[in-house]
């Protein structure tokens, strides 16, 4: 089952020291989120950023509202992550304080949710190019194999500094 997250800013400080492709995720007035499990490798599962950058590419899958593009799930940026440093969107409490934002992220979710299969196979495809450094996409991904290789050494003990861009 498809879920929305929200990511500690921590980690992705930690994984934006790992590789500069890791998107920053802090925006106003809503900060970006994950859609997840998109991909799974040897036990390692991957999250993949949504996105209001609305233009279809091979490395991302636009979400539409009935035929208008209104965000993509950008598989190029995804990143595996544990469970303890995501939470889950609760759209309920969203619509309290904001309604129009809350919709949104149900039509979203409801898109992803209606569309897994693609999204996964997307993911799977993308999760190539991104470990294919002859591939002419590549430079456009995300190191998945350094990230799986040390995303594992985060420490909710240490604050990690934002790069600075």
């Amino acid at each position: 089952m498809i879920r929305f997250y929200d990511v500690d800013k921590n980690y992705i400080n930690f994984l934006r020291g790992i590789d500069r492709q890791i998107p920053n995720l802090s925006y106003e007035p809503h900060d970006k989120f994950v859609c997840g499990i998109v991909l799974e490798v040897n036990g390692i599962n991957y999250y993949a950023p949504i996105s209001h950058f609305n233009t279809p590419q091979k490395t991302n899958i636009p979400i539409y509202d009935k035929d208008k593009v209104i965000s993509t799930v950008r598989f190029c940026f995804m990143f595996p992550a544990p469970s303890e440093v995501l939470k889950e969107k609760n759209f309920k409490a969203i619509s309290t304080t904001d309604e129009k934002y809350a919709n949104l992220l149900n039509t979203e979710y409801e898109y992803c949710k209606n569309h897994i299969d693609d999204l996964q196979k997307r993911a799977k495809s993308v999760y190539k190019i991104g470990c294919n450094k002859n591939h002419y996409l590549n430079h456009t991904c995300c190191d998945f194999k350094k990230l799986e290789s040390e995303y594992s050494k985060y420490d909710a003990t240490i604050t990690y500094q934002p790069k600075v861009e």
